[in-house]
């Protein structure tokens, strides 16, 4: 066996053997994650289950009545008609029946309706403590909607009976039908839904990008400031070994460590985005939009290089730390303004920005897997290809200048003094 992978696998055991490190790259993303994104699931799902609404009414008319039967015929709703002799006391009783919201149709609700004046329907929420309110605010926009489809009818009945021939021409003069110019073709979809649709492509690849970096970094400075803790830097560099091979076998060990932490993030963010994300309906393939394996080849290229140049460079920054410590100290005060800007592609298409702000954002390497993702969903390769061509020399920049510092007495001697005052 070769002295690389001797190293390397030496590499691999010693990350291996931190238990807590294990625990917080692979068991936490895989297990809270979803966990989170199932009690916000379930959370959602009772609050959207079945609406309880006590209803009082004070009217003596006929439309009263028919509100009662349009809500009774609503589906997820649940009507139960109160008796009491005042707001206060419906709102007492509504609250001990476990009710979700209280509807109050006022005394004079049928006579505003038959006089040509606007009828009021007052809508209570019963919040029974400090809870988030979505199941108030789902039964509000439930009654909402009962309460639009009835009003609608009511003004459709009241036109006809004017003479009108086609009420609904009065009632609603001007439609709009939404489509989308997307990709070069037509799509039958609206752009709210597109943009949903994309935003829930978007949202979550920087944070995972973010994550993934700041780790791995954290992981490859460990190794080397706690070589240099721990004193057996200077055993490692005295064996007949190259010391390129020594950088390489421990960018190579925690790149597979890396490799997984990342793995098992993507699964566990996956799954708890998916808990709360927008139910559009459509799919990429319906938008014209899918990822090839030629494309997914070249974005997992990407992700290896954006990964290969942020451990080279923390390893280089860990040279001048002292301990672990001060290792994640500096390793955080460089990666974090580096990674930090990929988050404005969440919120803006980098095609839109001025070529000096474009060019800025493409010198990050951490910008790099987030714009190629998005160009591989849309099948335009060269730029993947030019992020390839940036990325691997950028990093190999870095793990030359990292060589050079392994190879020379510097990695012994360079240190960096954080808050310490030189007397």
């Amino acid at each position: 066996m070769s002295d690389f992978l001797v190293l390397a696998k030496k590499e691999i055991k010693n990350l291996m053997r931190d238990k807590k490190l294990i625990f917080g790259l692979i068991i936490v993303p895989l297990i809270v994650y979803p966990a989170l994104g199932k009690m916000m699931q379930f959370g959602f799902e009772s609050a959207t289950k079945e609406t309880h609404v006590a209803i009082v009414n004070f009217d003596d008319g006929k439309y009263g009545e028919l509100l009662i039967k349009a809500l009774n015929a609503s589906p997820n709703v649940s009507v139960t008609v109160i008796t009491a002799p005042s707001v206060e006391e419906a709102l007492k009783r509504a609250l001990q029946e476990n009710q979700n919201v209280l509807v109050v149709i006022p005394h004079n609700f049928s006579g505003s309706i038959e006089s040509d004046r606007i009828a009021t329907v007052e809508i209570y929420g019963v919040f029974k403590g400090l809870s988030s309110g979505m199941r108030e605010s789902v039964s509000e926009g439930r009654i909402n909607a009962v309460i639009a489809v009835l009003s609608e009818e009511i003004a459709r009945l009241k036109v006809k009976s004017l003479g009108a021939g086609n009420p609904e021409a009065i009632l609603h003069p001007i439609r709009a039908e939404s489509r989308s110019y997307f990709m070069g073709r037509i799509v039958n979809v609206s752009p709210t839904v597109i943009s949903q649709v994309l935003a829930s492509q978007s949202y979550g690849l920087p944070l995972i990008v973010f994550l993934m970096v700041m780790i791995t970094s954290q992981m490859a400075a460990g190794t080397v400031a706690a070589e240099k803790e721990n004193k057996t830097l200077e055993t490692l560099l005295t064996l007949p070994v190259r010391r390129t091979t020594i950088v390489a076998s421990k960018i190579t060990g925690t790149a597979v460590m890396g490799v997984i932490a990342a793995l098992a993030y993507m699964v566990g963010l996956k799954q708890y985005m998916a808990s709360f994300g927008t139910q559009t309906g459509v799919s990429l393939s319906e938008l014209g939009l899918s990822v090839t394996p030629s494309g997914l080849a070249l974005f997992g290229v990407v992700v290896f290089l954006t990964i290969a140049f942020s451990l080279s460079l923390s390893m280089l920054l860990a040279v001048f730390a002292e301990d672990v410590q001060s290792a994640n100290t500096v390793v955080s005060s460089v990666i974090l303004p580096l990674a930090f800007p990929a988050f404005l592609l969440m919120f803006i298409d980098l095609t839109q920005l001025p070529p000096v702000a474009r060019y800025i954002l493409l010198a990050i390497p951490f910008t790099h897997p987030i714009v190629g993702y998005r160009y591989a969903v849309t099948g335009e390769y060269s730029p993947m290809l030019f992020s390839v061509a940036y990325l691997g020399a950028i990093a190999l920049v870095t793990l030359y200048l990292t060589a050079r510092i392994f190879s020379s007495e510097k990695v012994l001697t360079a240190k960096i003094s954080w808050g310490k005052r030189k007397r």
